[in-house]
């Protein structure tokens, strides 16, 4: 959910500053760096599944922000680097946790980016930054939804109530 906001701010930097496709490389360079130590730090702390050795999470950890660092600085990408190394890293990511839904989130993420350095049209490039959003915030949704599952319905009455009705008539076997 934290790269679905970053992704949101930074289109919205973008397209206030007139920056171009919506692909702001200094503040998603940043911002991803930012989260990224941020979660390497909470999952070190409290470790999901970890089907892979602790070690490739390091070198892929260490990889995105040389990655995100490096892309920012590419001219050519139009600003859409650390936007495509993400993606890789949500991929690879995926593929160490044997998560088909990280591997096509993060696969959804480089096409975004891919599209948003080649087309350099304002509108489009905030459109694929909304989609992006859009993705990740799904794709968290989705990451939850496995992991804690469906909340029950409980009863429609108030819990003092639960216990307090019967399920069956008194009266019923009084009847004819």
């Amino acid at each position: 959910m934290t790269f679905a906001l970053l992704f949101l701010i930074s289109g919205a930097i973008s397209m206030v500053t007139l920056r171009g496709n919506g692909a702001d490389a200094g503040f998603l360079a940043a911002g991803t760096l930012i989260a990224c130590a941020g979660s390497a730090a909470w999952l070190w702390k409290h470790p999901s599944w970890w089907i892979a050795p602790r070690n490739h999470y390091l070198y892929l950890a260490g990889g995105t922000a040389l990655g995100v660092g490096l892309s920012a600085l590419l001219p050519f990408l139009n600003g859409a680097g650390p936007w495509m190394v993400l993606g890789a890293a949500i991929v690879v990511y995926g593929y160490f946790e044997r998560l088909r839904l990280l591997m096509t989130l993060g696969s959804g993420v480089m096409l975004a980016g891919l599209l948003a350095a080649l087309i350099r049209t304002d509108i489009l490039g905030g459109a694929l930054h909304l989609l992006t959003t859009a993705m990740l915030a799904i794709g968290a949704y989705r990451l939850h939804m496995m992991r804690h599952g469906r909340r029950r319905e409980s009863a429609d009455s108030e819990p003092d109530f639960i216990g307090s009705f019967e399920e069956f008539d008194r009266d019923e076997a009084n009847r004819p």
